[in-house]
């Protein structure tokens, strides 16, 4: 949060941009995001992905000049949720190695899927191409922790649990090559071909603030309708579902979870026990809110130990 609020008041984020459709045909839409903060430009994107396909059974909307979203499943799960199926991808700035390399080369760009299942909460995949989110390597970094190996490396490119360390080089793509090339290939759809950006072209929303981040971003809805039928696709997933939940779980895990499982039960929970924040989390919220002049709090339902960093509902 701090750091949308300092790209905001520093000009580097325009609070006052409204996305804008530019261009569009049957099942395409192009969309100027005119540097409005992220979670506006990929709101924009998806609306008109899924008008396009509500009408026309496929809707593909690019959204160029826009800047870091947050997760691509916020956007995904709401189509799902109105029984579309959603693929989305964003480019990133170059945090992490291509698999082999050394430097810094390409962005974490991740991706999400959402396929909507009757009568129950979408499945849905939502990763960056990175063995980690860097958000994570961010907060292990403010709590002082370090981080599990396999995630980053150094400046010199090597393997590294030391967080600031990680933030000062690069982290890894998950599986090798395998994340490696699908970080280039979300590059070359999300970043060359909806706003002819790729790589270096994207500024970093954490270390570079004289430049705008140009982040893009690439939205494909689409109707079961168009093929065998929303009724037909949902008895489907139903009989889906039903065979997955039956097979049989390895040594010591009490049961399979279908992706995005883990996620909707979290969010149920806080809808009654609220969110759980690292204490310092919590506490530099309350520190922003006070800068930029809101006058209200977190109110802590649970205060933990001094001595304990396992954080404070809220």
């Amino acid at each position: 949060m701090r750091i949308y609020s300092r790209r905001l008041r520093s000009g580097m984020i325009d609070a006052d941009a409204v996305p804008e459709i530019i261009a569009s045909t049957p099942g395409r839409v192009r969309v100027d995001a005119h540097n409005a903060i992220g979670h506006l430009g990929a709101e924009a994107g998806l609306r008109a992905g899924i008008d396009q396909a509500t009408e026309h059974f496929v809707g593909v909307a690019g959204v160029a000049n826009s800047n870091h979203c947050g997760t691509l499943a916020y956007f995904t799960r709401q189509a799902a949720q109105q029984g579309l199926i959603a693929l989305a991808m964003s480019t990133a700035p170059i945090t992490m190695i291509y698999f082999g390399g050394k430097s810094r080369a390409v962005g974490t760009n991740p991706i999400s899927i959402a396929v909507p299942r009757p009568g129950a909460a979408p499945v849905v995949v939502d990763m960056a191409t990175s063995a980690t989110a860097r958000g994570k390597i961010i907060l292990a970094n403010q709590l002082g922790h370090e981080i599990p190996e396999g995630w980053a490396v150094d400046v010199e490119g090597r393997p590294t649990t030391d967080a600031a360390a990680a933030l000062e080089g690069s982290v890894v793509p998950f599986g090798g090559a395998k994340g490696s090339g699908l970080a280039m290939m979300v590059d070359l759809l999300a970043g060359a071909m909806v706003a002819g950006l790729t790589g270096s072209d994207i500024g970093d929303m954490y270390e570079d603030f004289h430049r705008t981040q140009r982040v893009s971003h690439l939205f494909i809805v689409l109707d079961p309708d168009g093929w065998v039928g929303r009724d037909v696709f949902a008895d489907h997933m139903r009989a889906f579902v039903e065979r997955f939940d039956a097979l049989l779980p390895a040594d010591g895990v009490p049961r399979l979870l279908l992706p995005g499982e883990p996620e909707q039960d979290r969010f149920e929970r806080a809808q009654t026990e609220g969110v759980l924040l690292a204490d310092a989390v919590a506490t530099d919220l309350d520190r922003l809110a006070d800068e930029v002049g809101v006058a209200r709090h977190l109110v802590p339902l649970v205060s933990s130990p001094p001595d304990q960093g396992s954080g404070t509902p809220a």
